[in-house]
């Protein structure tokens, strides 16, 4: 009777720390929401069919997971090269490629190939220039193709991704080349997969049919010297992407418990941060799941990450981690082996030794985990309500995040493109109500785009130019456009007020940016950066709707920053530092950036004082309601801008010294330039 006790004891336990996990790492649903965020994302910037690239994201986010250490990855794969795994499968539907490669895996390590060209692209600038001829044969080079990538960028590298932080948020993207037809290497996963059944046939014949990329990166188990930089890794990382979306809530629960695990415990204790990383936890999840599929409940959730972790400690044990699709290569070679193996190996185990005491040592878990296993016997209070509560808080933020995935910018794609891509999404993916809801927001965030392009098309140009005299005709068509849009009510305001200033009528952008300010200061309004709070607004009861009225997008874009002249210096040096002529400015001090310059050109010089005083009111004393943090530098470099259009060159001095010393200034140049045009040294 006391084992049965201990035995349904330890079942209720496992199930509550299931519940305490799914609080850390997300709900079901909340997960899928998430996902679904991140496919609809890849849809959404593929629309332009002209593209010299596919973009596909992978990585933590897209998976399902929003951890502060979270990452997404962007894989930029060549539209215009293809790669055979064998020259027998060549057929009349690939020799339009304009360029032809072939993968050769004889003589290379297990999960590399050397990539042979057959025909290339002159147009092909990456692929052109990292061509080797060995003997008889041309070879594209890993090395010379990931230095050709990477040098526009000066963010930091590791293997094959170049690392970039934009507003606080990492991300690596890599060059990658597309193999549309499984490898032979893996084809063993097919077989293996089809006698477990896991993943399910569906999912493995869509993994199947999307083959795999080559990303440019060799193995450190390259003999030959003189081909080592022209070794590719063969990556499956669209398939995993499907393999963990396959999975049930457990499992990724499983998997979620793992990244708590070794970043909050792990990785405290080891030297070496990046010795064990999270891919590795994920292979062991995923070869613990195609063991035994079926039986991964709330109630063996403890039992099943014991397991995957013994099955790590005895990987450690004999420096052999296989890969889940070519389990012939082992992703420790170099890695772990030596010392780093040995001290590994032993933290492992006194971990494992511990059990419960070694998951107390997670933050994230603690106070709930510890007064769980303090007193075991909450656990069958607890499990009285089986019901999982998902706040409505929870699923207005997801709804949020979903909407803002969706304003992405149509500068380069076409309204048309872009409005047929929706419309399938609609057939496609009709899964949520958000997703609907999304999309159409999109379709009014596409005809708002429209809308703008139609107004700058009417600055570019001569009195002489044809579009000059159709000016009047375009912007009264994208009024009317924007007059229509029923969602982004501050945003259609932004639009009208940017376009009528760049139209000289000064005195009717002055009285719509009296309008405007009024609204925002009146009522609460939500912008780009601050999730903050649009959740305190949920939550204190505004309607989502409501909440999406009031949200502005106070992006400029190099356009616009041509026309605002006294802008232009700014998004130059920004074009300079990171390759983007954009910037993104609070709404209240652009808007009153505006103001005075319209004052200027009237030449209303003592009304521009009173806004001056607001502005730096404004930029002093905010608190991170209006400006946030990482906006903090262009804030000071428009308010040092305004102060000397007023006169005020002392006070212009020590507002772009502040916005020198932000380590958010993408700008530096243009603050060292205006510093200059003071006189003062």
């Amino acid at each position: 009777m006391a084992t049965s006790s201990g035995y349904d004891e330890e079942r209720l336990i496992s199930k509550e720390l299931y519940k305490i996990v799914s609080d850390v790492v997300g709900p079901e649903c909340i997960v899928k929401l998430r996902r679904q965020r991140w496919e609809m994302l890849d849809i959404l910037v593929n629309c332009n069919s002209s593209a010299v690239s596919l973009i596909i994201t992978s990585g933590s986010k897209a998976e399902g997971f929003e951890f502060k250490s979270s990452d997404f990855d962007i894989m930029f794969v060549d539209k215009n090269a293809i790669v055979m795994p064998d020259p027998s499968v060549l057929t009349a539907a690939y020799t339009s490629i304009p360029s032809l490669l072939i993968m050769e895996t004889d003589s290379t390590a297990p999960g590399f190939a050397f990539v042979k060209c057959l025909k290339y692209d002159n147009t092909n600038i990456e692929l052109k220039n990292s061509l080797e001829l060995r003997g008889r044969d041309i070879y594209v080079s890993s090395k010379q193709i990931r230095e050709t990538f990477m040098s526009e960028s000066i963010s930091s590298c590791h293997g094959p991704c170049q690392t970039s932080t934009q507003l606080g948020i990492e991300n690596d993207n890599a060059y990658t080349l597309n193999c549309p037809i499984w490898p032979k290497q893996a084809v063993p996963f097919i077989r293996r997969s089809l006698d477990r059944s896991w993943p399910s046939f569906d999912v493995l014949t869509d993994i199947c049919k999307d083959g795999c990329l080559l990303v440019p990166i060799n193995s450190k188990q390259q003999q030959c010297s003189n081909m080592i930089d022209l070794e590719w890794r063969i990556s499956f990382s669209l398939a995993e992407k499907k393999l963990v979306h396959s999975m049930n809530h457990c499992q990724f629960l499983c998997y979620g418990l793992f990244k708590v695990f070794l970043n909050e415990v792990i990785k405290t204790k080891l030297s070496d941060k990046d010795l064990l990383c999270s891919y590795f936890m994920k292979t062991a999840v995923f070869w613990a799941i195609s063991d035994n599929s079926s039986d991964w409940t709330p109630f063996n959730f403890l039992q099943k990450f014991w397991n995957v972790f013994r099955r790590l400690t005895e990987w450690v044990s004999i420096g052999y981690c296989p890969n889940f699709f070519i389990p012939e290569n082992n992703m420790f070679f170099g890695k772990i082996c030596g010392q780093k193996q040995t001290s590994l190996l032993i933290l492992l185990r006194e971990l494992y030794s511990e059990g419960y005491d070694s998951l107390l040592r997670c933050s994230s878990l603690n106070s709930n985990l510890s007064l769980l296993i303090s007193q075991p016997q909450i656990a069958y209070f607890l499990s009285c309500n089986e019901e999982e509560y998902v706040s409505k808080s929870m699923i207005e933020r997801e709804r949020f995040h979903v909407i803002y995935m969706f304003d992405t910018g149509c500068i380069e794609e076409t309204t048309v493109g872009i409005l047929k891509t929706l419309q399938n999404v609609l057939m496609l993916k009709p899964e949520t109500m958000e997703m609907l809801y999304a999309v159409h927001i999109k379709v009014n965030l596409v005809l708002q785009h429209y809308a703008e392009d139609l107004l700058l098309s009417s600055y570019s140009g001569c009195p002489t130019h044809p579009r000059y005299k159709k000016r009047y005709e375009d912007m009264i068509k994208a009024f009317r456009i924007i007059s229509r849009s029923k969602t982004f009510y501050c945003k259609n305001y932004f639009i009208l007020i940017k376009h009528m200033y760049m139209a000289g009528n000064y005195q009717r952008t002055i009285e719509m940016i009296h309008y405007v300010k009024h609204k925002l200061q009146s009522q609460p309004y939500m912008y780009r950066w601050n999730t903050d709070i649009m959740m305190t607004l949920l939550q204190q009861g505004m309607l989502h709707d409501t909440l999406i009225k009031s949200y502005i997008v106070s992006d400029v874009n190099a356009l616009d920053l041509y026309i605002i002249e006294e802008l232009r210096l700014e998004c130059w040096a920004t074009r300079q530092t990171t390759g983007a002529g954009l910037l993104i400015i609070p709404p209240l001090v652009f808007l009153n950036f505006l103001l005075i310059l319209s004052y200027t050109r009237l030449g209303e010089n003592h009304r521009r004082i009173d806004v001056l005083d607001e502005v730096q009111t404004l930029v002093f004393y905010d608190d991170g309601y209006h400006i946030k943090t990482v906006l903090k530098a262009i804030s000071w470099e428009i308010l040092g801008i305004c102060q000397q259009i007023c006169g005020d060159r002392h006070g212009a001095l020590q507002s772009y010294v502040h916005a020198l010393d932000d380590e958010y200034n993408d700008f530096k140049i243009a603050t060292l330039e205006r510093i200059n045009s003071l006189g003062y040294y």
